[in-house]
């Protein structure tokens, strides 16, 4: 497997977004509680759908996934995504949910994903219009996890989410909506190059193996070191 990691250097201002859940209910704790109690049981839910996977059982999703987001592409790209994304959706472990664009979708199974599937893989499946209502959906998410964490047990609140995206030019969206994420329990896998995290590079018959020998990771320090030591030998 060949992972391209590219560095973004334009620096992004932070951006400030308010808790809506927490500053709408702050002032009135039965409404706050009777919020917190019903996402709790939604959560507590999920979390029951979406067992811890071990070594052996990792999901595509997680085993590529990356805190920063993970991009594809590649001949194979689309081939792995779709095994990840199907894995995800028929099985318990580790993924609770997945949200995605219909567009996206349909663009990524050649139109072979249609309305009567996606219906059938409600709740598991969300499946949003544009990017920007996955982004309106995941910041309520996000401000229901803040509330539920000021009082609760961060177990409630540690559900994971797979979100399949090929966002093209409107990547800093993506972006901004990762970071503000409480946690870690966002995955997102992007179809096309990620500037903000690694990128793989799948050839048509899948990843490219790894060397089967242990690898060094060398400073320069390091390497030049033993550079001269060979020329002097």
């Amino acid at each position: 497997m060949n992972v391209l990691t590219r560095i973004c250097t334009c620096a992004k201002q932070p951006t400030t977004k308010q808790c809506s859940v927490s500053t709408a209910t702050a002032t009135r704790p039965h409404t706050r509680d009777r919020i917190c109690s019903l996402f709790r049981q939604r959560i507590t839910s999920r979390l029951r759908t979406a067992s811890p996977p071990s070594a052996d059982t990792e999901p595509l999703a997680l085993a590529f996934g990356h805190p920063h987001g993970a991009g594809f592409i590649g001949a194979g790209a689309d081939g792995l995504l779709r095994a990840a994304l199907t894995e995800a959706l028929t099985s318990k472990l580790g993924v609770s949910w997945v949200i995605a664009t219909e567009r996206d979708l349909r663009s990524l199974f050649d139109d072979a994903f249609n309305d009567a599937l996606a219906d059938q893989l409600v709740p598991r499946l969300h499946v949003a219009e544009t990017l920007e209502d996955i982004v309106e959906r995941l910041e309520f998410e996000a401000d229901v996890i803040r509330a539920l964490s000021v009082n609760d047990r961060p177990a409630l609140t540690a559900s994971t989410v797979l979100w399949f995206t090929a966002p093209g030019p409107d990547g800093d969206v993506v972006h901004e909506a990762m970071q503000s994420w409480p946690g870690t329990g966002l995955v997102p896998l992007i179809a096309g190059p990620w500037p903000y995290g690694p990128t793989y590079l799948v050839d048509s018959d899948g990843p490219r193996p790894l060397p089967r020998r242990p690898i060094n990771l060398l400073t320069a320090q390091q390497a030049t070191t033993k550079l001269q030591a060979t020329m002097a030998a």
